[in-house]
C-alpha cells in the first residue's frame, strides 16, 4: 500500500513549483512591461529622456526632400544593468520649409511579454492653457467592404492648441498602431512586404502641471511588435478658420477608409484588399492610391489652410521615401494573390493606375508651390507607357490596341485591362502631348482610344452599366466603380477636343448609358461630377437628381 503521507510534502512542494513557474511566466510572458520616455519639444527639434531604462543613441542621420528634411534617430532600450535589452525606439523629426515638424515615432519591442512605452511631451515654450478639438470617430460605420473587409481604423485623437502669455502653439495628434511586418521571400531580390495591424489605440491624455503642460501618448506593443504614432506641431495656427476644420472632420469621417490617418517616417499605412500574401484580414500597407494625399491637395487649393498644407510636404516626403528617386515607375511592393493566381505576377510589379497618380500628383503640386522640376520628372509615366507599347504589353484590336494594366518580370501571360485604367493612360497621354508637342505621346493615345472603340458597345452591359476590364481573349468581367470610369470618359472628350481629334461618339455613348445607370440605381454622385456633365452637354440625365454630395 502507497504510503499517502510520504507524498504529501512532494505534492505540495510540485504545487509551490508550479504555482512559481505561473507568477513567473505572468511576469515574464503576460504581465505588461512599461518604459517611461519622456520628450521636451524646444524650436524645430526633441530631445529624449528615460526613466529607470537606459536609452542609449544607436544610430542618426538626414534626408532632404522637397521642401522639407528628416533628421532621424535610433535610440535602444535596456535595463539599467544592460542585463536586458527591450528593443529600439527610431524618432524622426520632419522639418518643413515654414518651420512646422512632423514627428513620428516608432517603438520595436523586441521581448516576449507586451510593452508600453509611456511616451509624454512637454515644451520648452511656457503654455499655461489648452484645448482640445477631437475628431469625433465614433460616428464612423465601420461597415464591411466587399474588397476590403472592414477597416477599424478611424481618425487623429485630435487638434491641440497650447497657450501661454508669450507662447502659442498647434498640434495634430494621431492615435497609436501595434503592428507586426508580414513578409513573404520569393528570392534574394523579390519579395511582398505588408503590415497585419493587431490594434489602434487611443490613449492620449493631456495634464497641466503646475505651469507645464505635458501630453502623454502611450506606445502599446504586443509582444515582438512595432508600435506606431505621429503628430504635427506648428508655432501658427493649423487652421485660420475653424470652419475649414470642421468641413475637413465632416470628409473624413464619411470618407476615412480613403484618407490616411496611420503615418509613418516611411509613408502612410493603409487598408488591402484580402486577396494578398502574406495572407491576413487585416493587412495594410503602402500602395499608391493613397501615398499621394490628394484629398489634402483639394482641400487647400480651397482654403490655402496651413494643415492641408503641411499634409502635401509631407506626402512629397513620403513618395521620395518610397521610390528612392522620382523620375521612374514605382513598383509595387505587395503581391495581390489574384494577379498571381491569374498571371504569374509577384511583387515587384508595375501598376499603371497607380503610377498614374503619381504623376499627376506631381504636375499638380508643381503648380501649387512652383516647383517647375516635378512637372518635368512627371513624364516618366508617359514614356513608361510608351515602353509598354514597345514591348508589346497590349491587347491588339481590329485597328489600336488597349495596353494592359500591369507588367512584372514573373508574369506567365499578358493581364487584362481595364476600362478607367485606359482612359486615364489615354488622358495622360494627351495632356503630356500638349505640354510637351512629342507626337509619340499623341500617337500612343489615339490608339489607345481606337481600341477602345473598336470594341464599342460590347463595353456596356445590359442594365447600362459598364464592364470593368477586357480579357485578352476579348472577354469582359467584373464590376465598374461608381464614378470613377465616368470621370475619365469626361475628362477624355474635353482632351480629345483640344488636341483637335474631336469628341468620340463611342465615349458619348458611354456616358449616356452609365449616367442612365446611375439615376436608375439611385447612386450618390459629387457635384463635381454633376457640373462635368452638365459642361459636356449631359445636363438632361441628370436634371433635379438628389442623391448628390460635395465628395
Amino acid at each position: 500500500m502507497i504510503n499517502k503521507l510520504r507524498w504529501k510534502p512532494v505534492i505540495g512542494a510540485a504545487v509551490l513549483l508550479l504555482l512559481a513557474a505561473s507568477i513567473l511566466a505572468y511576469f515574464f510572458f503576460f504581465k505588461t512591461l512599461h518604459i517611461q520616455v519622456n520628450g521636451m519639444i524646444t524650436d524645430g527639434n526633441i530631445e529624449l529622456q528615460a526613466k529607470d531604462v537606459r536609452l542609449k543613441k544607436i544610430k542618426s542621420g538626414t534626408k532632404s526632400s522637397i521642401k522639407s528634411k528628416d533628421y532621424f534617430t535610433i535610440y535602444q532600450l535596456s535595463s539599467t544593468s544592460l542585463s536586458r535589452h527591450y528593443g529600439t525606439l527610431t524618432v524622426t523629426v520632419r522639418k518643413l520649409e515654414n518651420n512646422d515638424m512632423f514627428v513620428f515615432t516608432k517603438f520595436q519591442n523586441e521581448t516576449t511579454r507586451p510593452s508600453t512605452i509611456d511616451f509624454s511631451l512637454s515644451f520648452k515654450k511656457p503654455f499655461t492653457n489648452y484645448t482640445v478639438t477631437r475628431f469625433h470617430s465614433e460616428k464612423i460605420k465601420h461597415e464591411h467592404d466587399s474588397t476590403l473587409g472592414v477597416d477599424p481604423t478611424s481618425t487623429p485623437h485630435g487638434l491641440v492648441e497650447l497657450k501661454g502669455d508669450d507662447a502659442y502653439a498647434n498640434m495634430v495628434i494621431s492615435k497609436n498602431y501595434n503592428s507586426v511586418p508580414l513578409v513573404k521571400q520569393y528570392s534574394d531580390t523579390r519579395k511582398s512586404q505588408l503590415r497585419e495591424l493587431i490594434k489602434e489605440t487611443d490613449e492620449t491624455k493631456i495634464t497641466g502641471q503646475g505651469q507645464r503642460i505635458v501630453i502623454h501618448m502611450p506606445h502599446v506593443a504586443k509582444r515582438q511588435s512595432l508600435s506606431e504614432s505621429w503628430f504635427l506641431y506648428s508655432s501658427q495656427p493649423l487652421f485660420q478658420n475653424m470652419g475649414n476644420f470642421k468641413e475637413w472632420e465632416k470628409h473624413t469621417l464619411k470618407e476615412y477608409k480613403k484618407i490616411n490617418k496611420w503615418y509613418t517616417a516611411d509613408g502612410p499605412f493603409g487598408k488591402l484588399p484580402w486577396s494578398i500574401e502574406p495572407s491576413t484580414k487585416f493587412g495594410y500597407g503602402r500602395y499608391f492610391a493613397l501615398v499621394h494625399d490628394r484629398r489634402y491637395a483639394d482641400h487647400y487649393e480651397k482654403t490655402k489652410e496651413r494643415y492641408f498644407y503641411d499634409f502635401i510636404l509631407n506626402s512629397v516626403a513620403n513618395l521620395l521615401n518610397y521610390g528612392a528617386q522620382l523620375g521612374k515607375p514605382i513598383p509595387t511592393e505587395i503581391t495581390s494573390t489574384w494577379l498571381k493566381d491569374n498571371y504569374g505576377i509577384t511583387a515587384p510589379y508595375y501598376d499603371t493606375r497607380f503610377n498614374e497618380y503619381i504623376a499627376i500628383y506631381l504636375k499638380r503640386i508643381s503648380k501649387l508651390f512652383n516647383i517647375p522640376e516635378y512637372q518635368d520628372i512627371a513624364l516618366f509615366y508617359a514614356d513608361y507607357l510608351l515602353d509598354q507599347v514597345e514591348k508589346k504589353n497590349y491587347i491588339q484590336t481590329e485597328n489600336g490596341y488597349i495596353i494592359c494594366d500591369f507588367y512584372g518580370n514573373t508574369q506567365k501571360k499578358k493581364t487584362h485591362a481595364s476600362l478607367n485604367h485606359s482612359l486615364g493612360e489615354m488622358n495622360f497621354l494627351l495632356e503630356s502631348y500638349l505640354e510637351t508637342k512629342k507626337e509619340a505621346y499623341l500617337t500612343a493615345a489615339l490608339h489607345i482610344k481606337t481600341g477602345i472603340e473598336d470594341i464599342g458597345d460590347r463595353w456596356i452591359k445590359d442594365n447600362k452599366d459598364l464592364w470593368y476590364q477586357l480579357n485578352p481573349d476579348l472577354t469582359f468581367h467584373g464590376t465598374d466603380y461608381p464614378l470613377l470610369t465616368l470621370e475619365d470618359l469626361l475628362k477624355a472628350q474635353k482632351n480629345l477636343e483640344k488636341v483637335g481629334a474631336g469628341r468620340s461618339p463611342v465615349f458619348d455613348r458611354f456616358i449616356t448609358s452609365k449616367t442612365q445607370y446611375l439615376v436608375n440605381h439611385n447612386i450618390e454622385m459629387t457635384k463635381a461630377v454633376i457640373a462635368s456633365l452638365e459642361e459636356g452637354g449631359f445636363g438632361d440625365l441628370v436634371k433635379d437628381y438628389k442623391n448628390v454630395s460635395d465628395y
